[in-house]
Formats: C-alpha cells, sequence, structure tokens
C-alpha cells in the first residue's frame, strides 16, 4: 500500500487528540485517569488505603501532613476509521475509494505505532465489513490487506451506518470518517450520534477535480450512479458556474459544521500526492503531529 520511504515518515508521526484518552491500556494519550505516569497533575491529602509510595514525604517533613502526589497517566485511545465504499465513490482519475483506502492505512499505522487500538469499518447503505481491533505495529500488514478488499457498491447512508455501530457501547475515542459525503440526507444528522456520545470527530473530504469542476459538453445525458437515474442537461456557462457555487457551499457547511463543534476536517483533493495530504493538511488541521 506504502513505500518504505513514505512509512519511514509516518513512524515519527503520533495522532493528534482533542481531548483526553479513555482507553484502559497503557498508550501515548494523555488520560483522565490520575494514576502513576510521568506528568505531575495535582496533590491531594492521603486517605486510608491509599499507596503510601505517592506520598511527597517533603511537605510531610515541612509541614507534618501527609500529602499525596499525583500524576498523569498515558493510555491508549480507541481509534474508528470510517470509509466510505458506496458508488459513488469509484470515480474519478485517481479513483477516489483507492485514495480514502489509502488515507485510512495511513492513520491507521500512525495509531497502530501509538499502541492505540484500531477499528476500520468500511460503510454505504449501512455498515459493511467490519475489522476486529487491532493494536500494535505488527497488525499494519492485517489493517493493509482489509483496506484493499474493500470494493464500491450500493448506495450512502452514513446516518444508518453510524447509528448501528454505535449502538453497542464503545469506548470514547477518536472517529475518523473518510468519505465524499455525497448523502441525499446530508451530514448533520448522521454524525449528530457521535456529538451525543462526545467522541473527538475529524472528517476527511475526499474529492476528484472531475466533481469540483466538471469539463462537460453542451448537451450530457447525467446518471446517478447510486440511484441510476438519467437526465439529459443543456450545459451552459451558466450552469457550471452555478454547479462549482453549488459544490463549493457543500463542502463549506461541512466544514462549518465541524468548527462549530470543535471537530477536524481537512479536504482531500485526489489530484494532490497523498504524502502531502498526509503531511501538510492533516498535520495543519491537527489530525496528526
Amino acid at each position: 500500500m506504502f513505500s518504505d520511504a513514505f512509512l519511514r515518515k509516518l513512524d515519527v508521526l503520533a495522532l493528534g487528540a482533542r481531548n483526553r484518552a479513555h482507553g484502559q491500556l497503557r498508550g501515548m494519550h494523555r488520560s483522565r485517569r490520575v494514576g502513576t505516569g510521568m506528568v505531575f497533575a495535582d496533590y491531594r491529602p492521603y486517605a486510608e488505603g491509599d499507596d503510601i509510595r505517592h506520598i511527597d514525604w517533603g511537605i510531610y517533613l515541612r509541614m507534618d501532613r501527609l500529602i499525596l502526589r499525583l500524576f498523569e497517566e498515558e493510555a491508549d485511545q480507541p481509534v474508528y476509521l470510517f470509509v466510505d465504499s458506496s458508488l459513488s465513490m469509484d470515480f474519478g482519475a485517481p479513483n477516489k475509494l483507492d485514495y480514502a483506502r489509502r488515507l485510512a492505512g495511513a492513520l491507521g499505522y500512525v495509531a497502530l505505532l501509538n499502541h492505540d487500538r484500531v477499528n476500520v469499518c468500511s460503510f454505504a447503505e449501512s455498515l459493511g465489513d467490519m475489522l476486529p481491533t487491532r493494536r500494535g505495529k505488527n497488525q499494519a500488514p492485517q489493517i493493509f490487506r482489509f483496506l484493499g478488499s474493500i470494493r464500491a457498491q450500493g448506495r450512502t447512508s452514513l446516518s444508518s451506518a453510524l447509528r448501528r455501530y454505535f449502538a453497542a457501547p464503545r469506548t470514547r475515542g477518536l472517529v475518523v470518517v473518510i468519505s465524499d459525503f455525497l448523502d441525499p440526507a446530508g451530514v448533520e444528522e448522521a454524525v449528530a450520534v457521535l456529538r451525543r456520545f462526545r467522541h473527538d470527530v475529524a472528517l476527511v473530504h475526499v474529492i476528484s477535480p472531475e466533481e469540483a469542476d466538471p469539463r462537460l459538453p453542451e448537451e450530457a445525458v447525467l446518471v446517478d450512479v447510486e440511484e441510476g437515474s438519467a437526465t439529459e442537461v443543456e450545459i451552459t456557462p451558466g450552469l457550471l458556474t452555478a454547479y462549482r457555487a453549488t459544490f463549493e457551499r457543500h463542502a463549506q457547511d461541512i466544514e462549518g459544521y465541524c468548527r462549530k463543534y470543535g471537530w477536524g476536517y481537512a479536504r482531500a483533493m485526489t489530484d494532490v500526492p497523498l504524502e502531502d495530504v498526509v503531511l501538510k493538511a492533516l498535520r495543519e488541521e491537527g489530525l496528526l503531529r
């Protein structure tokens, strides 16, 4: 999926987290739990049953009081990667689905390096194939193989997929949705479930240049690849201008929703080398650091 040179560049990166980690295992992220980590957090009075190894004996000698030194623990972070595999993703050169698979692979690889628990799912009308939780760098080939097996099929229903997946109890973590977001129901209702469970969220918007700025003859038959419906259209300069404005507004609405709730948003134009999107755009957005 990647060259050795690109993987070496990923080796020095880490996933950026806006919130404290809620994992139960040792990892690379600051946790909400206070324990015996390396980062000092606070003091509190000693209570019966506390570990005496955490007592600050310097304070005891000066003040004759038993005070505990508290440190933040570093925990792993659950990472949920959702890859849109609807038919609208099977479009463009480079192909949007292939681009999305490789984006997910890069993020999953970095998460494994961080000792995070990585979950990967495809979705279209509902949840598609799911790869059970993987942890540790040696699991990267399994994630790459799974992503390579994803094929485009069906319509888009992000809401159905997220509701079904998060109907089961899930540890709060980082949710990354990689999609073209061409969902007839829109995006806001779909991602509301993530807001309700207070996940850290990032949306990666995969766009083909042919979608943002189409080049069409004066007369064309436009076919909806997911619905199968066809429409004869007379292409005029005014129509193309209106389309470009509508498409840009669609992207800006998604970005605006993300900014409103402090979520990450990044555009991934498929004519931009993947390495530039990962090492520049995703880092500028704070998804990687």
